[in-house]
């Protein structure tokens, strides 16, 4: 074999690059903490590590998720917790009104009082969250979904719920529609009640029953005055926001039809008396004004009956509340389990990335070390071998 100065060169220069390849590798692992630089220095490891780094990042997603809706059921708790104390003060005063020694206007003071309230109860179905999305909007979160007053409020959303993905199988409902939790109130007492007139003499007696049945939602939240001539009745309806009653029907009884109700009278009745029949509503906001109209526009039936009405109505309301704050306390509890979960599955991942990619410091030390030498060793080896020449050996 013919060894040329060329060659010795060649040799030399790719031996010492060799080794500081080498022992820059070393250098940047210890630096870096990390064992895998490039695929190549593990491949199977390294595609390991890839595919737990993306199931990590989907479960810090999933934790991300989990603190966002935890922040917007909070708020709803809130909410219906504030719903809770506004119903609970309802029943006092509803119950005070009831007070016979109370007059005409007290009774306007304790209307004025439930006309507040029922603002603030309106204000929190029209509460948002953080984002400026209508909480009880259902999927139409940029529309106000209660529009009206007392006279009348509608809801303009829709029955959706907004959900948001927890974890791999599981979407959490982050937003409670308005048409469940106040447009869908069950009708205590049958939601029909007939009441005599306080001033009666007669022995008469009213039983209501709805025709078609289940009731049209239409005729629902009414209130009727029914008077006897002796001869016939004559039903009127005192509608909300309107001072004159407006006349229904008149007939010689004892069944009279009115929207959505048969109303048939029993007994023998006298002259002069009356009747008042409440239909209520399964939207608490017609309920409540319909009770707060009766506070202000007294009829025929005694106080004592207007409060079994408000009561009857106001406590399927905290039934219905009562229920929507147990399945978000739920799914508050479950939160909190998922996310103490992905914490535990957070730190798995972790570990075992670590094991896969973390370097042994006292390994790569010892091999940084001895890569220096052997990069001193090719320099010095380069330096004798490039000095061989018979020109240092002629005089």
């Amino acid at each position: 074999m013919r060894i040329s100065s060329n060659m010795i060169y060649q040799k030399g220069v790719g031996a010492m690059q060799l080794q500081t390849a080498n022992l820059l590798h070393t250098q940047q692992q210890v630096s870096t903490g990390r064992r895998i630089l490039t695929p190549a220095d593990d491949p199977i490891a390294s595609a390991r590590a890839l595919e737990l780094g993306q199931s990590r990042s989907i479960n810090q997603q999933f934790q991300q998720n989990i603190a966002y809706a935890g922040d917007n059921l909070r708020l709803l708790e809130g909410k219906l917790a504030g719903i809770e104390d506004m119903i609970q003060y309802n029943r006092e005063r509803i119950i005070q009104a009831g007070n016979d020694a109370l007059s005409d206007t007290d009774l306007g003071f304790i209307a004025s009082d439930l006309r507040a309230q029922f603002d603030s109860l309106l204000a929190i179905g029209n509460t948002r969250d953080g984002q400026g999305e209508y909480l009880f909007a259902g999927y139409k979160s940029q529309q106000q979904p209660f529009v009206g007053g007392l006279n009348g409020v509608s809801y303009a959303g829709d029955q959706g719920e907004r959900s948001i993905q927890v974890s791999a199988s599981r979407f959490m409902p982050i937003s409670a529609p308005g048409e469940k939790l106040f447009n869908s109130v069950s009708l205590a007492n049958g939601g029909l009640y007939g009441f005599n007139g306080q001033d009666n003499t007669g022995t008469g007696s009213v039983s209501l029953s709805y025709n078609p049945a289940p009731p049209d939602p239409a005729t629902l939240g009414r209130r009727y005055e029914v008077s006897f001539d002796g001869a016939n009745y004559t039903v009127t309806e005192l509608q909300r926001g309107n001072p004159t009653p407006v006349a229904v029907t008149t007939g010689p009884g004892p069944t009279l039809s009115l929207p959505g109700v048969d109303l048939t009278v029993a007994g023998a009745p006298a002259a002069g008396d009356s009747f008042e029949v409440m239909v209520a509503s399964t939207n608490v906001f017609d309920n409540a004004a319909m009770f707060v109209d009766a506070l202000e526009r007294p009829g025929s039936a005694s106080m004592t009956d207007m409060v079994a009405f408000g009561l009857n109505t106001t406590d399927a309301f905290q039934d219905a509340t009562l229920t929507f704050r147990a399945q978000v306390g739920a799914q508050l509890g479950e939160l909190d389990q998922l996310n103490s979960l992905g914490e535990d599955l957070d730190l798995q991942y972790a570990d075992t990335i670590s094991r896969l990619e973390d370097l042994d410091y006292v390994e790569a030390i010892s091999r940084l070390t001895q890569q220096q030498t052997y990069l001193q060793a090719a320099q010095q080896s380069f330096m004798r071998v490039s000095n061989l020449s018979l020109f240092n050996f002629l005089n």
